[in-house]
């Protein structure tokens, strides 16, 4: 009787992994530093405690605890005339410490520090109702937090300030939500496991790690990509739309997997993630747009009136050569909305049809990188913190270890620049014209990595992660269903079973039933 249930594939062999050691100049150093690279009769994958993924879990907790310091220079306090202690921004302290982050500040501006649903509270601020401005499910993490927080304050009120414990407190959930984070990208990267230091061990998480509550939606898209990974792709839709619901650009994920469906004729697998992602999301704002419209808009309202942020390329235009043209000046600027979003929709366009023309299909991460970096260039708003957005897309889609910490330590010296320059001429603050300098460095880093990625996409250039994987993706599934719309275009049924054998004399296991 025919056996018609299809082999699958199982990686990666620890066998396998790619040693950096041996493959990357940038730890070269510090591997030798450590006893060297493996020897060629060295057992991999034998060792009892210190296995990669405890090893790169041990690095993400260190470089938490620096995020965590890096930031506590905000959380303290001093006692006033009746003994309680009051926070401590004296002589300019989230300037001068570049310690600034959202969360202290906006906990009693947003009134966490008070019970009552967060979306019911407003304060009028020149005239206008306002109302908390995140995203659904960013605020209600944010009240979580809050609840948290104020009712185990009693253990640290004689020495920390109520917005201090609570920044400890978002830090410390943060933390276990990035790890588990790690955990999820180490799967992810397979024969190039040790490529997660890059994201474990990331300069910018110094800076950024706790500035803002950009942790969790990182959490849902590489959640989702793994779901997708695991051909689970109503689960993978659901996390997408949850991630959107915490902040915007988890939906990007869709447009990489909408590529990869129209260039393998099957479109099947994302209309199940496009539903899901919109049954997730309307699960978790409609509640709170029903209870009040005027507060779930506030998140539209306010991106739709702000003007640019001060390190984006329209910034720097306007500190260079005093334009501001895209800036109407009253009101919504108009202009620039349309200037943004035309920009933002002709460089997903573009990354489609490369997607569709190129010599094989295009892996999901190398399109997650190009797509997140066209709106981190073209938007109007590129808070410091949207950086370490792209920094688990980049290492999946382009793990040159010097390269990406070269791109990592000169993003993570705008924060500081931006901070000096913050506090204003009179202060001593950096002229605008270096902190430009600063912002043309980072976003020159950020042009090229989406430029080798393009020729690594057009076959210009060698692609390390489907060199360490037989010629797959890590992030999509291996060929369990042998029809041919779900190969690429130049691949026929023999080659893929040719590819299943390779795989399994590489020391992969082949399973048949």
């Amino acid at each position: 009787m025919a056996n018609t249930e299809q082999p699958t594939i199982t990686w990666p062999d620890p066998a396998d992994r790619v040693q950096p050691g041996l493959t990357e100049p940038a730890a070269r150093g510090w591997v030798n530093y450590l006893g060297g690279p493996m020897g060629r009769f060295a057992q991999i994958g034998r060792a009892r405690f210190w296995t990669p993924l405890r090893t790169i879990i041990a690095v993400a907790y260190i470089f938490l605890s620096f995020g965590v310091l890096q930031k506590s220079h905000c959380a303290g306090g001093k006692a006033d005339d009746n003994g309680i202690i009051q926070l401590n921004w004296d002589g300019n302290r989230q300037y001068t410490a570049a310690c600034y982050n959202d969360i202290i500040p906006l906990y009693g501006a947003r009134g966490l520090d008070q019970p009552g649903f967060v979306y019911d509270y407003s304060w009028v601020e020149d005239g206008l109702t306002r109302y908390m401005e995140y995203p659904v499910l960013a605020g209600l993490f944010q009240q979580l937090s809050a609840w948290i927080s104020r009712g185990t304050y009693g253990l640290v009120d004689s020495f920390l300030p109520d917005s201090g414990w609570y920044f400890y407190i978002t830090a410390l959930l943060m933390s276990i939500i990035w790890v588990i984070t790690i955990r999820m990208v180490a799967e992810l990267a397979g024969n190039r496991i040790w490529d997660t230091l890059l994201v474990a061990g990331s300069p910018l998480l110094i800076v950024h790690a706790f500035t803002n509550w950009d942790i969790p939606s990182i959490f849902f898209a590489v959640a989702a990509m793994l779901a997708a990974r695991n051909r689970k792709w109503w689960l993978a839709g659901a996390l997408i739309g949850l991630g959107t619901a915490f902040k915007l650009w988890p939906l990007f994920l869709l447009g990489a997997y909408l590529t990869v469906a129209i260039r393998k004729r099957d479109l099947v697998p994302f209309f199940k993630m496009l539903v899901a992602t919109a049954v997730a999301w309307v699960a978790v704002n409609a509640p709170v747009y029903l209870r009040n419209p005027d507060a779930w808009g506030e998140f539209n309202r306010l991106n739709t009136d702000r003007s640019w942020e001060w390190t984006t390329i329209y910034a720097v235009i306007s500190r260079e050569f005093g334009w501001t043209g895209f800036d109407s000046g009253e009101g919504a600027p108009v202009i620039l909305n349309a200037v943004t979003l035309i920009l933002f929709l002709l460089g997903c366009l573009c990354i489609l049809i490369l997607g569709l023309r190129a010599p094989q299909t295009p892996r999901i991460a190398e399109l997650v990188v190009l797509i997140v970096g066209c709106f981190l260039l073209f938007n109007k708003v590129w808070s410091p913190q949207y950086s370490i957005w792209f920094i688990v897309p980049a290492v999946l889609a382009l793990p040159h270890w010097r390269l990406l910490l070269s791109w990592m330590v000169v993003d993570m010296a705008v924060w500081p620049v931006l901070m000096w320059h913050m506090m204003g001429e009179d202060n001593l603050g950096v002229p605008g014209w270096f902190l430009d300098i600063v912002i043309i460095s980072r976003d020159a880093f950020i042009v090229a990595i989406m430029v080798l990625v393009v020729k690594q996409i057009l076959g210009k250039r060698p692609d390390k992660v489907r060199e360490a994987h037989n010629g797959h993706d890590p992030l999509m599934s291996l060929p369990y269903e042998w029809k041919e719309p779900l190969l690429d275009d130049d691949t026929t049924t023999r080659e893929v079973e040719h590819a299943s054998t390779e795989t399994a004399g590489a020391g992969s296991t082949v399973v048949t039933s």
